[in-house]
């Protein structure tokens, strides 16, 4: 018998929007855009070109009409300024809803995939759906949460949320096998929410952002918004997935999960650097004399794409090649062509290879 993943009722299940579905009536553009989902949140299966915020999962109807009707109520009359780039503040006392209106979207979000995916694991823990469900009445997220709002500057998120799974760990020790956390994610037009919850109760860390967002949750103050430094498309997926986190904790490291956010190692085959790509599928190709210049402290940045047709801006850095950000042809070519440097074409045994020397810092 169907499950409601939150609170376990059997029995006949009703469809929750991912989104409320609020969104549609506040004059967002309502055109079809792609939608997707994937394994550890990095670029994964299609879900097909369709209008935004129709996307459901299955729940119950005493929480599709109860706890989670409240909690979209306070989202819709909070949020909705800020959605629309419109500044303003978050009263102290209506902080925790949305916060855990926040936790909701994400946990939700989560069951987009199949119950197939979510036996082999991925996914967060049933305990946190129970949890949250558990705490209905307290209109807060769960315990060991940090929650910070902000302002998302970039063209191609214009709905999304990602999960991204994280670990607790004292500089220089080496990684735990298992995540004690992980870092949650929303956009919706122009607002930005961030947040993290430890899994392990014992291994709560007092974390910031590189940003600066101000902390919407626990609560201090009123929260304006929009203040801290804004993301764009070229730092959302070092963002999203926890990379700018800050720990407040000296020699305590707050850090993404490396099977869920890192690529393989690349190798050099024949003159070429081999770059396992986002999707775990396929392999990208760039000339080895890139790892020199990287040596000699010159960087570069270029667009490349796998036999999926999705499309990647790379760039390297001193410790190797990064993927700054995965979307379709049009928008990693929007995003190479803004990218400062100029352009320029290397050309080896293997052909010609187009991309741009960054400037360096003090070419700024």
């Amino acid at each position: 018998m169907p499950t409601c993943p939150f609170c376990g009722f059997v029995g006949k299940l009703t469809a929750e929007h991912v989104f409320g579905n609020w969104l549609s009536r506040i004059g967002l553009d309502l055109e079809p855009i792609a939608h997707g989902a994937g394994p550890l949140n990095r670029v994964g299966q299609d879900l097909g070109v369709r209008p935004p915020f129709r996307q459901t999962v299955r729940v119950c109807g005493g929480c599709n009409n109860g706890w989670m009707s409240r909690l979209e109520a306070v989202a819709a009359r909070v949020l909705t300024p800020f959605i629309l780039g419109e500044a303003g503040q978050i009263a102290t006392e209506e902080a925790g809803a949305v916060a855990a209106w926040v936790q909701k979207t994400a946990l939700t979000a989560m069951l987009v995939s199949s119950e197939t995916q979510r036996s082999a694991g991925y996914g967060l823990p049933q305990s946190e759906y129970r949890g949250l469900t558990n705490a209905r009445n307290d209109m807060q997220p769960l315990p060991a949460s940090q929650f910070w709002v902000g302002r998302y500057t970039g063209a191609s998120r214009f709905a999304s949320t990602w999960v991204i799974p994280l670990t607790v760990t004292a500089s220089e020790l080496p990684e735990p096998d298992r995540p004690q956390g992980y870092a949650m994610t929303l956009v919706l037009g122009q607002l930005l929410l961030h947040g993290v919850r430890f899994t392990t109760p014992s291994l709560q860390v007092e974390v910031t952002t590189r940003q600066e967002l101000p902390q919407l949750w626990p609560p201090a103050e009123r929260v304006a918004w929009s203040s801290g430094m804004p993301v764009d498309d070229a730092a959302f997926l070092g963002f999203a997935a926890g990379k700018d986190l800050r720990s407040m904790e000296r020699h305590i490291e707050v850090r993404p999960w490396k099977p869920a956010t890192e690529l393989p190692e690349s190798r050099t085959v024949d003159g070429m650097v081999e770059l396992p790509t986002a999707c775990g599928k396929h392999v990208v190709y760039y000339p080895a004399g890139l790892v020199d210049e990287a040596r000699r402290g010159r960087f570069y940045a270029f667009g490349t794409a796998c036999e999926c047709g999705t499309a990647y801006l790379v760039q390297t850095e001193p410790d190797g090649a990064h993927c700054k950000a995965a979307n379709s042809v049009d928008v990693i070519s929007e995003l190479y062509e803004s990218s400062p440097g100029k352009e320029v074409v290397l050309e080896d045994q293997h052909g010609m290879f187009t991309c741009k020397r960054l400037p360096e810092p003090s070419e700024h």
